[in-house]
């Protein structure tokens, strides 16, 4: 077993990369949270560009994914072994293939390596899509509990991902070294299984990229979405506590509204300008009420979200003001 494992957290975004270069070059082997592609080693051994193996995927971040390769392919010059595991995803993209060759369910049904992940994956999908649909028309307290539905759908995909990528990281941890392992945030439960299966063997972290920076605005090594919190509630079997996971969602389709989604790039005035938007947007929804969010909600779903962050805005700086009688 390794000499030490380390848990990263972190985020596809521009601002993290510095943070999470320096942990890759203190470390021997690096795991990333992609699914394996041929293509990939190619790249890195400059047998094909970046810019191809772009062309070949479909990236979410592109300005990330293209630096993020550019750090990959230096750390593999220097002899840094990486590796992609990510089972949960490398079958699903294998149904994918599977139904664009005419295959129909009941042959994916068949198939025991597939199966678990394709029920899995059916009904989160369909929760969404209900959640989606009940938030046309429907009231808001129909809107909450598909919320929850669908995190309760989503935390069962994770825990199965989560599980997946655990069983597969152990079998190919090397004898010796430091250990990498890229993490999104919310797969926690990656953790808690690698824990249990790596403790009594060797040293292991948990890393939250850009903790320090966190720690410097919040005073906490991370700041959750509250639709976040929702899913771990439920990925790790709290007792529930409806008033509780009714304010959590209903904060979460404010919260929804409000962040940026779209890539932006650091700057000397804001070196961390994805993580700062978070911030403040999660501080501001955190002083909504369940009341508070239904009335907003109605009021923003159709604007554009500069004007719904500053409709929200106003009216948590107006509860904020003493009442003139």
């Amino acid at each position: 077993m390794p000499d030490e494992v380390n848990i990263v957290f972190s985020s596809h975004r521009v601002e993290f990369l510095s943070s999470m270069s320096d942990l890759m070059q203190q470390s021997d082997f690096i795991i990333l949270e992609e699914a394996p592609n041929d293509m990939f080693r190619k790249m890195l051994k400059e047998e094909i560009s970046i810019k191809e193996y772009l062309e070949e995927e479909i990236f979410e971040f592109p300005e990330f994914s293209y630096r993020f390769y550019e750090i990959l392919k230096k750390l593999y010059k220097s002899g840094k072994e990486i590796m992609q595991i990510e089972p949960y995803m490398e079958r699903l993209l294998k149904i994918y293939d599977l139904f664009s060759d005419g295959k129909m369910p009941q042959d994916i049904e068949k198939i025991a390596e597939l199966r678990e992940v394709y029920e899995v994956e059916k009904k989160a999908t369909k929760e969404l899509i209900d959640f989606y649909e009940a938030s046309i028309s429907s009231p808001f307290n129909e809107i909450i509990e598909k919320v929850k539905k669908f995190a309760k759908a989503d935390a069962e995909r994770f825990r199965l991902r989560d599980s997946l990528r655990a069983n597969e990281i152990v079998i190919s941890l090397p004898q010796k070294g430091k250990v990498f392992i890229e993490a999104g945030a919310i797969h926690q439960y990656l953790s808690k299984v690698l824990s249990e299966k790596l403790a009594t063997h060797c040293k292991i972290n948990r890393v939250f990229s850009l903790e320090n920076r966190v720690k410097e605005l919040t005073g906490k090594r991370w700041l959750f979405p509250p639709g976040d919190i929702l899913t771990l509630r439920y990925i790790f079997n709290k007792r529930e506590s409806e008033e509780w996971e009714n304010l959590l969602s209903a904060r979460s389709l404010i919260y929804i509204m409000l962040i940026e989604k779209e890539e932006m790039l650091p700057n000397e005035k804001n070196k961390t300008p994805h993580l700062i938007d978070e911030i403040e947007v999660v501080r501001m929804v955190n002083k909504l009420s369940f009341k508070d969010c239904e009335r907003l909600y109605r009021e923003i779903r159709f604007k554009n979200k500069e004007k719904a962050k500053q409709i929200v805005n106003n009216f948590v700086l107006s509860k904020q003001q003493p009442i003139v009688l």
